[in-house]
């Protein structure tokens, strides 16, 4: 993976986290919601969220960043972040993130 994504993902991550507090909770319903994604309409996209989502889980869990392993959504939360600001989708993104927000 290119180190220029590698660095976008981290300070997305590190921003989104910072708007969305990384709870066992919240890890866990951002788990399950992709993993429904994936039942819904199964694709190998879908299945690096999934992994993506538990990774981060047992990150909070265990201090073992897993999420890692997830390369092909890293790159893409690492793109997304770099063009936009956001890790999010536009179709996901509210538009809401502190990184955007005057106060923050």
């Amino acid at each position: 993976m290119r180190s220029n994504l590698t660095e976008a993902y981290k300070e997305g991550m590190q921003a989104y986290d910072l708007c969305h507090a990384p709870t066992v909770r919240s890890l866990w319903d951002a788990f399950c919601s992709e993993l429904a994604e994936f039942f819904a309409e199964p694709s190998q996209d879908e299945a690096w969220d999934v992994l993506h989502s538990f990774g981060r889980l047992t990150w909070k869990l265990t201090g073992i960043p897993l999420f890692w392993l997830a390369k092909p959504t890293v790159e893409k939360h690492g793109h997304r972040f770099a063009e936009s600001g956001c890790i999010c989708s536009s179709r996901n993104c509210l538009g809401n993130c502190c990184q955007n927000d005057s106060d923050g």
